[in-house]
């Protein structure tokens, strides 16, 4: 298992090559995890871990609260006292200091997006008590051996006949992870910090996330191996019992045999995360995981920068708001005639946004407020929209267009859809797990640029790969 876990999916892959920030996040568990026998006589090293873990994430936050909050629960039932162990005491008091200004900072303001919301407008948010159902049944498996929803957000998934399939298997992890733990007086501490895990991962936790659970994991039976290691005490006795009974009818030749196919068997299955790695990496490896340095290599190589690039934006159905739009909006789906509509001018095409960080300043002269990245904030002016729009279309057509082709993209700037050439720039193929996803980029082209710039007589287009194409 120690061999095996630095290369399962999430530690190796997704935190690891993708680089998200929940890497630190999982080794900050692991110090907490390391410090806590010791938690006591050494306050300040566990705290210390707890801050660290603070500030990799909003999630960090939760973890380490619950930590600390099961740890103070623990001592003050033993002494009777918080204050008996003054280092101990100075030292939580620092880490909730240091927690309350953390979580001003990260506290989202309330004209900002939140997760909940399909701007497709073809899946509804799943009730509370459907996240917390599917947080117990199908993450805990989805982590490390099953493969059934994709990279999405878990307010969006609902109950299926897959469940029962994730929940076993959900299952046959929680049971002994259990029972080891309350063989070391840390059940208490599993449950409750995984209760409260699950209610704020409502509105909010995607599939990526799924890391944050597995390191959990690790973190708490790192923290059991630490009481006691785990051997054969720890096998209830009914096991025991039986696995007597079919070494005495079997014999013991047998029962080693079949000791060892089920060994085999556990192998094979702790493998499964190791083969998502190894699928995933050779994915990355022979194709693009993202449209962003492509795209780049592309303005770079045929000097684009010098043009006006502009970006199409989010417009939805204002179903369900509020006359001034201060309420969150129910239902999504773009709006196309333009009667009850919202444009999000603050929501704009991504292709641009993520190979901004090639150049010095951002391609887009429609950028929200000059951004070189998307801020998710809400639209509370109604008409603010309507004005962005109307200063795009005074600038007239620009030479790149990047968008989707939705009729209103172009009407509502007065371009002429005759006027442009779709060409694609870039194709990817983005892995998750055993699963690939495949995706292309296309831009509108001016025709003038499309001709004299792109296919100039002399030298064509130079694309990304080298190769010269007419």
């Amino acid at each position: 298992m120690r061999g095996i876990l630095p290369f399962s999916y999430f530690l190796c892959y997704q935190y690891g090559v993708t680089s998200r920030p929940y890497a630190l996040m999982v080794a900050a568990m692991l110090l907490v995890a390391i410090n806590w026998k010791n938690r006591d006589e050494k306050p300040w090293r566990e705290v210390l871990s707890m801050m660290l873990l603070c500030l990799t994430s909003s999630y960090g936050l939760v973890i380490a609260g619950m930590f600390a909050a099961n740890w103070v629960v623990r001592f003050v039932r033993q002494e009777h006292s918080l204050i008996r162990n003054r280092q101990r005491f100075a030292a939580l008091l620092a880490l909730l200091a240091a927690a309350v200004v953390i979580l001003i900072d990260v506290m989202p303001a309330k004209d900002v997006y939140s997760g909940n919301f399909d701007i497709s407008g073809m899946t509804q948010p799943a009730p509370l008590w459907m996240q917390i159902c599917n947080s117990w049944l199908l993450l805990p498996a989805e982590a490390l051996f099953t493969s059934t929803v994709s990279d999405t957000n878990l307010v969006f998934i609902g109950l299926s006949s897959t469940l029962l399939y994730t929940g076993t298997v959900s299952c046959l992890m929680w049971a002994p992870l259990i029972h080891i733990s309350r063989r070391r007086h840390n059940a208490m501490l599993l449950l409750s910090s995984y209760t409260v895990m699950c209610l704020v991962f409502a509105q909010h936790f995607s599939m990526h996330h799924l890391g944050i659970l597995l390191g959990f994991f690790i973190a708490v039976l790192a923290i059991d191996c630490d009481e006691r290691r785990i051997s054969t005490d720890d096998w209830p006795a009914w096991c025991i019992t039986m696995a007597d009974r079919f070494i005495g009818k079997l014999g013991a030749r047998k029962a080693r045999n079949y000791l060892i196919t089920l060994k085999a068997l556990a192998l094979g299955a702790m493998l499964i995360s190791v083969y998502w790695t190894i699928n995933a990496s050779i994915c990355d490896i022979r194709y693009e995981y993202s449209s962003s340095r492509t795209v780049a290599s592309f303005i770079k190589t045929n000097h684009l920068e010098q043009y006006r690039w502009m970006a199409g934006w989010t417009r939805i159905n204002s179903t369900n708001a509020s006359p001034d739009v201060k309420e969150r909006i129910n239902q999504g789906g773009y709006c196309a005639d333009g009667k009850d509509c919202i444009d999000y001018t603050s929501w704009v095409s991504g292709t641009l946004v993520t190979a901004d960080p090639y150049f010095k300043r951002t391609l887009m002269s429609n950028a929200y407020k000059g951004r070189s990245y998307i801020s998710w904030e809400w639209c509370i002016d109604p008409y603010a929209g309507k004005q962005d729009i109307e200063t795009w279309r005074s600038w007239g057509e620009p030479e790149f267009y990047d968008t989707i082709y939705q009729p209103f993209f172009f009407s509502a700037l007065g371009y002429d859809r005759n006027d442009y050439t779709k060409i694609r720039i870039a194709e990817t193929v983005t892995p998750w797990k055993d699963q690939r996803s495949r995706g292309s980029v296309e831009i509108y082209v001016r025709n003038d640029i499309y001709k004299n710039v792109l296919h100039s007589p002399d030298t064509g287009i130079a694309w990304p790969d080298g190769a010269k194409r007419r």
